[in-house]
């Protein structure tokens, strides 16, 4: 179901992709110095790390630290450079890593340095064994002398000796790599002593400290008992997770058999319009899958459209959020339907800057993905117009939903069922613009696409319709044909959503002004009050919706002449949108237009004149000089002249103002009316009573065409022409005795 300016636009499916990130650090090696004390290794600072076909990292921070987020489970780097520095474990490139929590550390070395590691290794090494080659031909040479070997068993083993020693070349090698490639920094305390004392040639102590660790023999046994322990635990464990297959198999269907059942009972409550019931059921079907993205989504939906819960709906919205995002990499739809939620959201809560931010991210991959003429491309730039429009940015929505309709319309003829709120959104805008028959052909066009939705959508969609079509008949001074489209939209609203529901409140407040316009206050106060009341109880004191239905109240106050309480309510209303919007909105300047003309009617005329032209500056910035609403504010400004005795700046305000309404509405319209009675009455100060007579007939003729004779507007302007017609003959001359 697709709602407006009032209420918000469209929620549907969605997610937002999130990464994890790995941790690393590019730095040189740790050393042991002669003393056997660590030197750390230093972070490099601007070296770049390619993640293959990921992206490159360019290392910031002083220790060399770096982070890049990791969709997959694993990584391969393509490349580590620094200038001046090299890897010191190719290895390392071409490598499958594990996303971990433990960082990973890339060593580099100038080359320089790295050579003269491996020599000193090699130094090292070659000196051990020089030694070890030394002590042993010392003690052959001590067996011969003490006569324990022959000569012939000497010579042998001296042979052998020089023999192992021409082979040691290969473990010189082997010992020389690995250790002129050991980063201290990553081994721990033990680990870094053994390391050394081998490098060292300090056998001796690097084998006493493995001992501590025990006998290695026995080592090896209970490492052997542990191995067979586990094939075992394993055995049984693989036996387990069968068993355990089975019961998830079986929890998976038992789950989805609860879930649907939940979901009936949803549709049962739903159907009967027991909408706090329906709700519990579509969110418990929630726990049963936390990470099921189509049920939040409904239930989130729900709570927006049938409960009016924006902010629950928000919390389920953001759930999916949460959800982990390789679930949903493939389906870039789901993200930018969420994006749209969740804007939708903010645009209910009145939060615009969010709205905004989230539907830009929306329109921004479905450009990139789809590219500019796809029906989500359309529907995201739809909801970006209804943003603007709620802020009273009217030009800029206009150009998004014409943008979005164009769209529509070429690919596929503006035939879709996603094309009727968009004609109904633009309509609204026309509307507001004061063209009129533009916006009835639009939310006509709406209408005919609704049995293009599904079932259960139509009706709740018509009542929308039916809800502006209203407005537009109001706007067009045809209260009847109003009323008729607004209780239309009221039975619907009734029975679907309950009395308690703020669009129900949208109807309610509508009906109200109808009457009001017709002058049948009592019914005015009953429904409006009902409005405010709903508005309350959802959204607060301190809410546009509230504040549109106090503004509308003390409409009907004003009428009834209750100026205090009508001037109470104005404010109200003033405070809420200047918090909300901030001076310069149309919204604002309706509220200064109230007080203003209010205040005329109390005698405060320097008051009356600071409101009305500060309402007057925001609606021609706004719109222009030639619109509705700057008519409406050019005729109060000209009442105010009237009660001034003003006649000359009465007049000219009048007559500007005619002219607008007659070039929107033409001749027949109740504010035409009005604004020829107002020339009547400024005519009739000056004492010009046959222009005066000219301007009331003419009042006349409309209001008996619109409203019937008995209609107290009617009325009043009937005796108003039977005042100035006695005038009139008061001032014949009279016959001579």
């Amino acid at each position: 179901m697709k709602k407006y300016f009032l209420l918000s636009a469209v929620m549907m499916l969605g997610i937002m992709l999130s990464a994890q990130t790995q941790q690393g650090y590019v730095k040189t090696k740790g050393r042991m110095d002669a003393k056997g004390n660590l030197i750390h290794g230093q972070g490099l600072k601007g070296a770049t790390v390619s993640i293959k076909g990921k992206t490159t990292i360019l290392v910031n921070a002083e220790d060399g630290s770096f982070s890049f987020p990791i969709t997959d489970k694993q990584f391969r780097l393509d490349s580590v450079r620094k200038k001046g520095y090299q890897l010191v474990d190719m290895d390392a490139l071409g490598k499958t890593y594990k996303h971990s929590s433990n960082p990973l550390y890339l060593v580099m070395e100038t080359p320089e340095q790295q050579l003269q590691d491996q020599l000193d290794a090699e130094r090292k090494i070659r000196r051990t064994l020089t030694n070890q080659l030394h002590q042993r031909e010392d003690e052959i040479e001590a067996l011969k002398e003490q006569q324990k070997i022959t000569d012939e068993e000497y010579r042998q083993a001296l042979q052998q000796l020089y023999e192992d020693t021409d082979q040691n070349e290969q473990l010189v090698k082997d010992m020389v790599e690995r250790y002129s490639k050991i980063d201290y920094d990553q081994l721990n305390e033990f680990d870094q002593l053994i390391s050394n004392y081998i490098l060292n040639g300090e056998l001796m102590k690097a084998d006493s400290l493995l001992r501590t660790k025990g006998n290695i023999n026995e080592r090896v046994e209970q490492y052997r008992k542990h191995e067979a322990v586990n094939a075992k635990e394993k055995e049984e464990l693989s036996q387990r997770q069968e068993q355990l297959e089975q019961s998830e198999a079986f929890a998976i269907q038992e789950r989805d058999d609860l879930a649907n059942d939940c979901y009936r009972k949803f549709e049962i409550f739903k159907m009967q319009h027991l909408n706090d019931s329906a709700a519990y059921y579509i969110e418990l079907r929630t726990t049963l899958d936390t990470n099921n993205v189509e049920w939040l989504n409904k239930a989130g939906v729900f709570f927006d459209e049938y409960l009016a819960n924006p902010n629950k709906a928000l919390r389920l919205f953001n759930r999916i959020l949460l959800i982990d995002s390789t679930l949903f990499n493939e389906n870039k739809m789901i993200i930018i339907n969420n994006y749209r939620n969740i804007a939708s959201t903010y645009l209910d809560l009145d939060e615009y800057d969010k709205a905004l931010m989230y539907c830009n991210k929306a329109l921004n991959i479905c450009t990139t993905v789809y590219g500019e003429n796809h029906i989500q491309t359309a529907k995201t730039l739809e909801t970006l117009g209804v943003i603007f429009g709620k802020q009273g940015e009217y030009k800029k929505a206009e150009d998004y939903f014409n943008s979005a309709i164009s769209i529509i319309k070429t690919i596929s003829n503006g035939t879709i069922p996603e094309s009727s709120t968009i004609y109904a959104n633009l309509g609204i805008i026309y509307r507001i613009s004061g063209k009129y028959e533009q916006s009835l052909d639009l939310f006509n066009q709406a209408l005919s696409q609704i049995d293009k939705l599904p079932p259960d959508e139509q009706s709740l969609e018509a009542s929308e319709y039916y809800n502006q079509i209203g407005s537009l008949y109001s706007a067009l001074g045809q209260y009847n044909n109003a009323l008729t489209f607004y209780e239309k939209a009221l039975i619907i609203r009734e029975s679907y959503l309950g009395r308690r529901h703020p669009t129900v409140a949208v109807c309610y407040n509508n009906i109200g002004s109808t009457y009001d316009e017709i002058a049948e206050y009592s019914k005015a106060l009953d429904y409006i009050n009902k409005a405010i009341s709903i508005s309350i109880s959802y959204y607060g004191n301190t809410h546009q919706k509230t504040a549109t239905f106090y503004n509308n109240i003390g409409s009907v106050y004003e009428h009834l002449e209750e100026t205090d309480t009508a001037l109470l309510f104005y404010k109200k209303a003033l405070d809420i949108k200047k918090e909300i919007f901030g001076e310069n909105h149309p919204d604002v300047a309706i509220s200064f237009n109230n007080i203003g003309l209010l205040y005329s009617k109390t005698g405060e005329y320097s008051l009356a004149l600071n409101y009305l032209t500060k309402c007057l500056e925001i609606l021609v910035s706004t719109y222009g000089n030639n619109h509705p609403n700057v008519a409406g504010t050019l005729n109060n400004l000209g009442q105010v002249y009237y009660y001034l005795n003003d006649y000359d700046n009465a007049l000219i305000h009048y007559e500007q103002s005619l002219e607008i309404i007659k070039s929107f509405v033409g001749e027949n319209h109740p504010n035409v009316a009005k604004c020829y009675e107002n020339i009547g009455n400024v005519y009739s100060k000056m004492g010009l009573f046959d222009k005066t007579i000219l301007y009331y007939q003419k009042s006349l003729e409309i209001r008996q065409a619109l409203l019937g004779s008995e209609h107290p507007f009617t009325i009043k302007t009937q005796q108003k022409i039977s005042e100035i017609q006695a005038k009139l003959k008061e001032q014949e001359p009279q016959p001579n005795e």
